[in-house]
């Protein structure tokens, strides 16, 4: 209160200042124009009242806005920063004169703080700054009429919407309107029906385009007072040129998220492939902080953008998990084969993506435990050669023994010693014969018993490379299962990518 009582009565004293220069330099020689303004100043004592002689008709005040530029629109803080010509147009009945006088003079230019002005301002400011008009001379003509076109740079609030950042549309406004006067007063209306920003002078913006911009004139009654007021609302649409954004948050983004589907095609043996994953994840949020720093905090809804990141970050972190999970099956793969996984891995997705599975029904055989006859192999031909030469040593050793005790037979025969040297070369020859029957027998199952080992320990040898190609062959087709599904998460990704970027970007 008492620094509004403080520039009231510097203004009351700067304005008898200025009556008293012009008084005193009354008698002094002028020129035209100089005689004008002290004559019109010195009768022009109350700036403050409505600048009519009847109380009951109301100023008609026509109002315009010509848009220079736009500097900014901090979608942070949801503010539209804009340079501005506004335009005032009135009657004040007391700035007449008859031209006559005063060497036919048309029009003055005037000190706008000398003369009554409208108080018409902006609604929905957004600034912290006491004036946002700069001081400009207002141009008066002789009928009365004033014109008055300030250079003004307003800060409006703008509800942002960043659903489709950076290719967004922001439609703001600016209501303008008095702030005292009801239209009973002053009558606000367009300068000249132009019923929206005038764009004769605008300098492009290099982020944003107009798409289209208009203008309404509204009447309201607020609660505070029973008169209706009238104010001026005007609309632009605003498109963003997203050409910087596209090579800042966009193409990274494209790249990083082509750059995942190497996760699928590094080798699982490859220690690189889950740090990659990783490193990836950590590209995505930092370019998820770097959109935080422009968006606004406190928005009602997310940019589609941000929204890619966050899906693409899951989905990274879904293929570091799937990696690892690939990996394990890769190198700790082993045991049996359920049928349903071998039928839709090995025999379905393998074909499918023209991977040859390696696989037989021999594998079949060897994973399910069933091993194929001997005969039909190479070892169970040994095994029947083995039995064929141990045949043929009972055979001759059976051969034998019949040969033997036919020469006895055929000795006695022919033979019949009469004395006892000849009964003692029988009984001699009869000991020789027997001992070679049992040395024949010794060596036979000698024989016998070394075929025995043998065959056994080529049956235990045989055994273990079977039960070794099995489990070799075992750990392969889960290694083939590994890979089947690495290339399925692939293709997985790779739709998943297409589809978000068709659903997020359609244009």
């Amino acid at each position: 209160m008492l620094l509004h009582s403080l520039i009231i009565l510097i203004v009351l004293l700067t304005d008898r200042s200025f009556g008293q220069i012009c008084n005193r330099k009354t008698n002094q020689t002028w020129n035209a124009e100089q005689r004008l303004i002290c004559d019109l100043l010195d009768n022009y004592q109350v700036k403050w009242g409505r600048p009519v002689k009847n109380m009951t008709e109301d100023v008609e005040v026509q109002f315009g806005l010509q848009l220079i530029h736009i500097s900014d629109l901090d979608e942070k803080n949801q503010v539209l920063i804009t340079n501005q010509w506004q335009i005032y147009e009135w009657q004040d009945e007391a700035l007449t004169w008859d031209p006559a006088e005063y060497d036919n003079l048309l029009d003055i230019r005037l000190p706008i703080k000398k003369i009554w002005q409208p108080d018409v301002t902006l609604y929905n400011y957004a600034d912290t700054r006491l004036e946002e008009k700069r001081e400009v001379l207002a141009v008066v003509y002789y009928n009365g009429t004033v014109f008055w076109k300030p250079m003004s740079i307003f800060k409006s609030t703008c509800q942002i919407d960043i659903r489709r950042f950076p290719y967004d549309r922001q439609n703001c406004s600016m209501k303008f309107g008095t702030w005292t006067y009801d239209s009973s007063k002053v009558n606000l209306n367009f300068y000249r029906d132009i019923r929206r920003f005038d764009l004769n002078s605008y300098v492009k913006s290099n982020e944003w385009s107009i798409l289209e911009n208009n203008a309404r004139r509204n009447t309201e009654k607020y609660d505070c007072c029973p008169e209706i007021y009238v104010d001026l609302k005007f609309y632009i649409i605003l498109e963003r040129r997203g050409g910087f954004y596209n090579y800042i948050l966009i193409l990274p983004c494209v790249l990083l998220s082509c750059l995942t589907c190497i996760l699928f095609w590094l080798p699982p043996e490859s220690p690189s492939k889950l740090v990659l994953g990783m490193n990836i994840f950590t590209s995505f949020f930092v370019l998820l902080l770097l959109l935080y720093k422009n968006m606004p905090s406190n928005a009602e809804h997310i940019p589609r953008i941000g929204a890619y990141y966050c899906l693409n970050m899951g989905m990274i972190a879904t293929s570091t998990f799937l990696c690892t999970i690939v990996v394990h099956i890769y190198f700790r793969g082993n045991g049996p084969m359920p049928a349903i996984l071998r039928k839709v891995f090995l025999e379905c997705l393998a074909r499918l993506f023209c991977m040859v599975p390696h696989t037989n029904s021999y594998q079949q055989h060897a994973v399910n435990g069933l091993v194929p006859p001997v005969k039909a192999t190479c070892d169970g031909d040994k095994f029947e050669k083995f039995e064929l030469l141990k045949e043929r040593f009972k055979t001759f050793g059976d051969k034998r023994i019949t040969t033997t005790t036919s020469d006895d037979s055929n000795d006695e025969t022919l033979e019949i010693p009469d004395d006892d040297q000849h009964q003692h070369q029988r009984e001699t020859l009869f000991t020789q014969q027997i001992q070679q029957q049992i040395t024949a027998s010794i060596a036979f199952m000698t024989v016998e018993t070394d075929l025995k080992e043998i065959r056994d320990f080529l049956r235990t040898t045989r055994k273990r490379m079977e039960d070794k190609e099995a489990k070799a062959k075992t750990i392969n087709d889960w290694k083939q299962v590994a890979l089947v599904l690495d290339r399925t998460f692939f293709f997985i990704y790779l739709a998943a990518i297409i589809i978000s970027l068709a659903a997020m970007f359609p244009r």
